[in-house]
């Protein structure tokens, strides 16, 4: 069993190399500029990238094509793989199911194809990676994978705050009007993913309250339970610091790792943001 996943779900990038997992970048523009996620741009030429932002080059994403997964199925069925789990973005944010599914019926016959919808992304997609890759290697059949993932997937709690709502706006997830008035008001907006989809969960008038608000709303979901967490940022590391440690204070933490989320969640989030997944065990 070999696990495929798009680059809007976060794995660090050892336990990409370690459990085998391909990894299908999303194509990203600024303006007539088109770019890899983590191939032909990285996290630091991104970061470089926005300061230079205006509106006619606002950066924008775009699912990976079939032929992006098309490759990465011929270079896995040459390597005498007969089992592919996909795992892919919300259904609700993006398309990329339909071309993991068109890449599939390509290679009709040729291997065992599943596709799996994480209703998440950054590291809520990325846990159920690593979970499905370790079960695969650990001898675990498709049937016993999809239901462990069901279940991670049902109990999965993410909570994020957005520093500026600019690039939520112009991605289409909140409306120009409340960006309007949140920078108005210096509003710190806490989001949480519910089915899939990006709905409220908290304002706030400081950057230090939403970290306590995110936490809060965690502890709520997970109560003592212990979990696995990650830390994710969009480059914002010092802060992100300051999550984990509230985080790991007031939560039963298992394993924590922290992420500078990827690049297509950051382009619709916004540099600055900043949150909190976590997996109950």
């Amino acid at each position: 069993m070999r696990i495929v996943m798009d680059s809007v779900g976060d794995v660090p990038a050892n336990l990409v190399e370690e459990l085998e997992i391909c990894v299908i970048p999303v194509n990203i523009t600024f303006g007539e500029e088109a770019f890899l996620s983590g191939v032909t741009m990285d996290h630091a030429a991104f970061y470089e990238k926005t300061k230079q932002v205006t509106a006619d080059n606002f950066p924008k994403t775009a699912q990976p094509t079939p032929y992006q997964f098309l490759e990465c199925y011929q270079q896995l069925i040459a390597a005498s793989e007969t089992d592919i789990l996909t795992i892919v973005v919300s259904t609700k944010m993006a398309g990329t199911i339909q071309s993991a599914r068109l890449a599939a019926e390509e290679l009709a016959g040729q291997a065992n194809f599943y596709r799996f919808d994480s209703l998440g992304g950054s590291a809520a997609q990325g846990f159920l990676a690593i979970e499905a890759a370790r079960m695969g290697r650990a001898g675990a059949g498709i049937e016993a994978i999809l239901a462990r993932l069901e279940q991670m997937r049902d109990q999965t709690v993410s909570v994020f705050t957005i520093d500026s709502l600019e690039y939520a706006a112009k991605g289409g997830r909140v409306s120009s009007a409340k960006s309007m008035m949140a920078s108005m008001l210096s509003i710190k907006p806490v989001m949480k993913l519910e089915d899939g989809a990006i709905v409220e969960a908290g304002r706030v008038r400081t950057r230090k309250k939403a970290i306590g608000h995110i936490v809060e709303v965690v502890k709520e979901q997970v109560g003592d339970t212990a979990v696995n967490l990650a830390v994710i940022h969009a480059g914002s590391p010092d802060d992100a610091g300051k999550l984990w440690e509230l985080a790991t204070a007031q939560l039963n933490p298992n394993e924590v790792v922290m992420v500078d989320m990827s690049i297509a969640v950051a382009i619709n989030l916004g540099p600055g943001a900043l949150g909190l997944v976590a997996v109950p065990i």
